[in-house]
């Protein structure tokens, strides 16, 4: 199973959700599960942002490693999960891919449990933002997270 995080740059939301599932799902015995992330503005090789890197160590992750790069056609048909930050994503990918996006939300789709729910909103970019912003995202992330990981298990 592949999963793909989208959000813009690739450099703070998307990365930072894919760190914490790969902690969560091989913490949670689904270790096969393969996370990547990309993002649709297309950014190249660019580092996290400074304060994505320091809240996910806050957690004892590590994201130094990552660099950016954008979604490819390639991702779409090869994930069965493409998880989003915003709305703006999915409008993004459906515009430049039709019919390449099948199981798909929005990351907060799972912030009130394991059943994805519809209509749910977006995850707001920290971006340009102080440290606590990430850090607020982050939170939402990691109970998102937990909820995904909670609903894989049950699809097995």
């Amino acid at each position: 199973m592949r999963i793909l995080f989208v959000c813009s740059g690739n450099i703070c939301r998307s990365p930072m959700a894919a760190e914490y599932a790969r902690h969560r799902l091989a913490s949670s015995g689904l270790s096969h599960v393969v996370v990547d992330s990309a993002g649709t503005l297309g950014i190249e090789g660019e580092p996290p942002t400074a304060e994505a890197k320091e809240v996910v160590r806050e957690h004892k992750l590590d994201i130094g490693h990552h660099r950016s790069r954008g979604i490819r056609e390639h991702d779409l048909r090869t994930a069965d999960w493409v998880i989003m930050m915003a709305m703006l994503h999915v409008e993004e990918i459906e515009r430049r891919f039709p019919s390449r996006l099948r199981t798909w939300a929005v990351l907060r789709a799972f912030e009130e449990g394991p059943a994805p729910r519809v209509g749910a909103p977006d995850l707001e970019d920290p971006i340009g933002e102080p440290i606590e912003a990430y850090r607020a995202a982050f939170e939402v992330i990691r109970k998102c997270v937990d909820h995904l990981v909670l609903h894989l298990k049950h699809e097995r």
